[in-house]
């Protein structure tokens, strides 16, 4: 019995021993904030390296109606066309808009509309957009998931 309590402390001060020097080499190879400048890639944004131009649809969440069908057809002279149709409300007409965008300059991943489209702001993404509030946060809560509009096969 004596024999099994020594090997199995002998074992646990050995793992113990091994996992601090593990842990010591683990930190000395982490390269710190402070130690390395973290370079970013500036060369690659959403508007030189994603397919982004094409014809989004989705429907977005209404405060008063069942929900507004979205389409959002962006084109690669940054021009866009916006149709939007309140689901259960009105006369079943869409509202549609025509402007010009522009991708934002201190976040390339988000795209801006012109006044025309009342300055919406939307994050440009591998095939889906994703609508964002008006200071170009994104939208969280119950219903974030359904902010997207999806790209249309071309």
């Amino acid at each position: 019995m004596k024999k099994s309590i020594i090997a199995l402390s002998l074992a646990s001060i050995f793992l113990v021993a091994c996992s601090k020097t593990d842990n010591k080499n683990n930190q000395e190879q982490a390269p710190t904030a402070t130690s390395e400048a973290v370079a970013v890639d500036s060369a690659h944004t959403a508007e030189n390296s994603l397919d982004w131009n094409g014809t989004y649809k989705g429907v977005l969440p209404c405060a008063d109606c069942e929900g507004i069908e979205t389409e959002l057809e962006l084109n690669a002279d940054k021009t866009y066309e916006l149709k939007e149709t309140y689901l259960g409300k009105g006369d079943g007409k869409a509202f549609e808009s025509k402007g010009s965008f522009q991708f934002d300059a201190n976040n390339t991943s988000v795209i801006e509309l012109d006044k025309t489209g009342d300055n919406r702001k939307y994050f440009v993404a591998e095939g889906y957009l994703k609508a964002l509030d008006m200071e170009g946060n994104e939208i969280t809560g119950d219903l974030a998931e359904k902010y997207e509009l999806k790209k249309e096969a071309e």
